[in-house]
């Protein structure tokens, strides 16, 4: 769940003139890169590509339907689809899904996939305990067998109506057991991307795999990812026409804009900002005082922490507007200071009272915090920010629950799950909102699935057991001609395989 940005405002707004000044000087860049080659610009350098032991939102970016494939996919319409599972059923009681496998497919080092890696894929999922972030969707498998050469068997302990979305998470991407080991490195998968070259602290090519099992052959023949170290080298290489993309664009955006070469494009990634609570903490373990936080709370300033040339969604609880199942529940708690405050006089807090409010070293965690304390000492609170590096704030907030209040960007696609989790930081044991946990992982179709997760939504949002913000809006900063950018993919990526350039 973790964010990166500049490091202070002033810094930010010179960076923001010198892109606006760079543009009017320069006008249009130079012509495109060759038609089958792209270079994109990443916000970071990963420490590691393996994405089943990483939770570097960058290296998904640039590995996940890249380089590496599971058994489903969630594509860039936001469907879950076959991948490297051609087809599966499930048996009458829900327990048992044999999943048929595709046939003539190969890593990039040749050696073949088949019912046994991705048996292998599955069990060390299960056993790595410390270091797979996607391990609790996986709570359900019993066992996994090859059956034979291309079909695996899942048994599952209960029913799991999201046992084909979890396949698709980055977490769950199908290894080799020779390779699994140095993937951190040297990934190795089945897509339609093969790594190229790894020129550490500048870049990562990726190769297209003329042996991918899909009759589909992607235009792009090759992409450079380039790591962008600054701002300012980020900017230098617009105005030279040096990058062709640029992934994960969350500020500067009006300067931007002012390219007339460049156009935004959306993205499905699912960062929701939120003022996390400590449920078990006084006064907190009061719901009248969680809902006088929510009242407290005027959306329309967190626009400010990115600008003001594209839209920022608000959220009513923990879940995408993004998703068909989305229920608006912005307006369980309008903006509201005078009910605020009499709900914390009934609940008999009295004005002044301190809360510690935990921030990690983000932008919104900078900027956002300093929202979240006027608008609480609006209504008579007293906030304490407590700013954190990330090694702190994951000891002292998520490991060790020592805190009151926290500003924090949950950005793992359909994680509504957490609530049900008896030792989560949030310390919300609630014994309705796992029952209709149960009911939602047992559905028997996708209708009832998605009326379970309005329930879930719902529920969060009566019990006020955060204070939901909004969704961070991140785009895609693209040149024009550049098409079939996968726009509702709610996992970090920079899908190669559907892009090309227009005529």
């Amino acid at each position: 769940m973790m964010d990166t940005g500049p490091q202070d405002k002033p810094q930010w707004m010179r960076w923001a003139l010198a892109v606006l000044l760079l543009c009017c000087l320069v006008g249009l860049a130079p012509a495109k890169a060759a038609s089958d080659r792209l270079r994109i610009g990443i916000p970071l350098e990963p420490a590691s590509f393996d994405i089943t032991s990483t939770s570097a939102a960058t290296a998904s970016e640039i590995t996940y339907a890249n380089v590496f494939e599971g058994l489903t996919i969630i594509d860039g319409q936001g469907q879950i689809k076959p991948r490297l599972a051609q087809s599966w059923t499930v048996s009458q009681d829900g327990k048992q899904v044999d999943m048929v496998l595709r046939r003539q497919v190969r890593y990039h080092d040749g050696k073949p996939f088949n019912a046994a890696t991705a048996a292998f894929s599955l069990q060390r999922l299960l056993q790595m305990k410390n270091t797979n972030a996607y391990l609790e969707w996986f709570d359900k498998l019993v066992s996994v067998e090859a059956v034979d050469e291309y079909l695996l068997r899942i048994r599952l302990s209960e029913p799991d109506a999201l046992l084909s979305y979890a396949l698709a998470m980055p977490g769950a991407v199908m290894v080799h057991p020779d390779s699994a080991a140095s993937n951190a490195g040297t990934p190795v998968g089945t897509g339609p991307y093969q790594v190229e070259k790894w020129t550490k602290g500048k870049s990562i090519t990726l190769l297209r795999n003329e042996q991918w099992w899909d009759s589909k052959k992607p235009a792009i023949r090759m992409a450079d990812f380039l790591f962008m170290s600054s701002a300012a080298e980020t900017e230098n290489m617009l105005a030279e026409g040096r990058i062709d993309a640029l992934s994960s664009v969350t500020r500067l955006t009006a300067s931007f804009m002012a390219r007339t070469d460049y156009v935004m494009g959306q993205r499905g990634v699912e960062g929701k900002l939120l003022i996390a609570m400590n449920n078990a903490r006084a006064p907190l373990n009061d719901i009248r005082v969680r809902r006088a936080i929510n009242h407290a709370l005027d959306r329309s300033r967190y626009q400010n922490i990115y600008g003001g040339s594209i839209e920022v969604l608000p959220i009513g609880s923990h879940f995408s507007p993004h998703h068909r199942a989305y229920v608006d529940l912005v307006q369980r708690y309008p903006y509201d200071p005078a009910q605020a405050k009499a709900l914390l006089a009934q609940a008999q807090v009295a004005p002044g009272t301190s809360l510690r409010l935990a921030v990690p070293p983000t932008d919104y965690g900078r900027y956002g915090s300093l929202i979240v304390a006027a608008q609480l000492e609006a209504i008579g609170l007293q906030v304490e920010i407590i700013r954190m590096d990330w090694p702190t704030w994951l000891d002292q907030v998520m490991k060790r629950k020592d805190y009151d209040l926290s500003l924090i960007m949950h950005v793992e696609p359909m994680d509504i799950g957490i609530y049900a989790r008896d030792d989560y930081y949030f310390q919300y044991n609630n014994r309705v909102f796992k029952k209709i946990w149960e009911k939602l992982r047992a559905s028997a179709s996708p209708q009832e699935l998605d009326d379970w997760l309005g329930q879930a939504q719902r529920q969060l949002a009566e019990d006020a057991v955060n204070a939901f913000i909004v969704v961070r809006p991140e785009r895609n900063f693209m040149r024009k001609g550049l098409v079939g950018m996968w726009s509702q993919c709610p996992i970090p990526t920079f899908a190669l395989e559907d892009l090309r350039w227009q005529n």
